[in-house]
């Protein structure tokens, strides 16, 4: 994960003295809520929000989780079912599950700062919603949009909405909704460009670490 994301949330941990944890999901992947279990994870019924529940306690420190992709729709789920334990979320590439298949479909997340980034080109999981595949299977389940995810989030009003270049930014009050035109499922950074044939383009025109640290206002602690 390090690698594939350029290390750009090492880069942020240093710039404002974080502590830094990545986890791993049990067979590679999390239960993240839905109804149909597919994974090892879901199978097994692992309880991956009272693991991240522990590790929040164990650093005693307020915590800004980052997900990506199925980790992204694990943050789905713990901002729903324990809407507290965090101080903010940053969802990578993970749309929100249509709500035959939620377990949580109808509960508010808690209102914490939320910010969501998705690419327009991602073969991975759509933007505009619907089967995620990978290399062309079917994967996990039906999800909605990534605009539909976000509003999920957001305040009813209209957002404010900038453009610059291929990246737009959607903002409400608590929550920023990133799009990436023409990107594919990819961690925002400046440095690589993993996989183009299976999880399609990079940019590398913003970086996820310095998106987090602008929404959420980080400074050196």
């Amino acid at each position: 994960m390090r690698r594939f994301s350029g290390r750009t949330l090492d880069a942020l941990a240093s710039r404002i003295g974080a502590d830094l944890v990545y986890l791993n999901g049990y067979g590679r992947a999390w239960n993240d809520g839905r109804r149909q279990k597919l994974s090892k994870a879901q199978k097994s019924d692992v309880d991956d929000v009272s693991f991240v529940h522990a590790v929040i306690d164990h650093f005693a420190r307020p915590t800004i989780a980052v997900g990506y992709s199925n980790g992204g729709q694990l943050l789905h789920r713990i901002l729903r079912e324990r809407p507290t334990l965090l101080a903010g979320a940053a969802i990578i590439a993970a749309g929100l599950p249509v709500d035959d298949d939620f377990m949580f479909s109808g509960v508010k997340p808690g209102p914490v700062p939320v910010l969501l980034l998705h690419g327009t080109a991602d073969p991975i999981v759509p933007y505009d919603g619907g089967m995620p595949r990978m290399l062309g299977r079917a994967t996990r389940g039906m999800v909605q949009s990534a605009p539909a995810t976000a509003r999920s989030y957001a305040p009813t009003d209209e957002p404010v909405v900038q453009r610059d270049g291929d990246v737009e930014r959607a903002d409400w009050d608590g929550v920023r909704f990133i799009t990436q035109f023409g990107t594919g499922h990819v961690i925002p950074n400046r440095t690589t460009s993993p996989a183009p044939r299976i999880i399609g383009p990079s940019h590398r025109d913003i970086d996820l670490g310095e998106e987090i640290e602008s929404f959420f206002g980080l400074t050196l602690a």
